[in-house]
């Protein structure tokens, strides 16, 4: 038993599963908003309403920002070929774009200017219907949705959604709060006065939620990103931005959400990003690096403490290559060793 729990303590020490190259992006802008859909081609976006696009694995990269929105934090970007994409604001007013071209022009496709909002992610579980949650309106959790592509967006009915607790929020991030699946299956990280993961089976009408064991107490505390690998195995990474040592800032689940995890060895380290890789691999990292887990989220390894501020990262389906982005216009391109 001695040796088995020397053994523990070494496992997050070891990792190097993957090499990070950076790149060139001729940026300064706070990147969050990544998505990647070959080896070749990605799009991130960010603060002063800042978009860039690659179609040669990150050997350049084309501004193709949104000219008339130069004061937006684009905090997510969700990308459906080389041409069309949709970019969301967060704050009030916020404000939602869509390219059909490739960039060369914009078209608002959601405006709102309550006081409350505040969008946190959005994801599509195809290329016509998708899903966005924002930080609650009028003391109610609040959603939208889209079933022409962006085009136009719906609120969700709040009676499908459960009650808001007196502090809880969801976060911005990196956009990755809100994972689907399938055709209809979503999940929703929460943060506060607990820690809540919802879960809807039917497109987002209505939502079951459970309370998990990811650090939460504070305002700024709690579940910042979501990531499954089909619709059983999941990990959320979190903690608090303000108090980045914070213990339990990672968890697994095994039965879609139902129950979750704190993994049997940890890193107790902020995270902001959290995605699978392949197999049984997750890859996390926040401001102080990069860490790997190889048995879908039970065991973690620090992977890298060298590259820092990173707020999200994404993979080209079934490959071994994908991109990370961060602060002060970092890009890089990320490899399986």
């Amino acid at each position: 038993m001695k040796y088995f729990w020397i053994i523990q303590l070494a496992l997050p020490l070891f990792g190097q599963t993957f090499s990070f190259e950076k790149l060139k992006s001729n940026s300064e802008a706070s990147f969050r908003g990544l998505d990647v859909i070959s080896t070749k081609t990605a799009w991130v976006s960010g603060t002063g309403g800042t978009v860039l696009k690659t179609n040669d694995g990150g050997k350049t990269w084309e501004d193709i920002s949104v000219s008339t929105s130069n004061s937006i934090d684009f905090r997510d970007i969700e990308l459906f070929d080389k041409k069309t994409a949709i970019v969301m604001g967060i704050s009030s007013p916020a404000k939602f774009y869509k390219t059909k071209n490739g960039g060369k022009t914009w078209e608002l496709v959601y405006f709102n200017d309550h006081k409350d909002v505040f969008f946190d992610g959005m994801s599509f579980w195809n290329k016509m219907n998708g899903i966005a949650f924002s930080d609650p309106v009028d003391g109610e959790h609040f959603l939208i949705k889209t079933k022409d592509g962006g085009n136009t967006w719906q609120k969700i009915p709040s009676n499908g959604i459960p009650k808001k607790l007196e502090t809880e929020y969801g976060f911005a991030a990196s956009g990755t709060g809100i994972p689907v699946f399938s055709s209809k299956t979503a999940w929703l990280g929460m943060g506060g006065i607990k820690s809540r993961v919802f879960k809807s089976i039917d497109g987002g009408m209505n939502w079951d939620a459970v309370e998990t064991p990811l650090a939460h107490g504070g305002e700024s505390t709690g579940i910042y990103s979501l990531a499954f690998k089909n619709k059983k195995v999941g990990v959320a990474v979190g903690g608090d931005y303000t108090d980045q040592n914070i213990s339990n800032t990672m968890i697994y689940t095994e039965d879609g959400g139902i129950n979750w995890y704190l993994p049997d060895n940890k890193i107790d380290e902020y995270r902001e990003c959290v995605n699978h890789f392949r197999g049984n691999i997750f890859i996390t990292v926040g401001p102080s690096g990069i860490d790997v887990s190889k048995d879908n989220g039970r065991n973690w390894m620090i992977e890298n403490r060298k590259i820092k501020n990173l707020t999200a990262i994404a993979f080209a389906k079934n490959s071994n290559t994908g991109f990370a982005v961060g602060k002060s216009g970092n890009i890089f391109k990320v490899i399986r060793n």
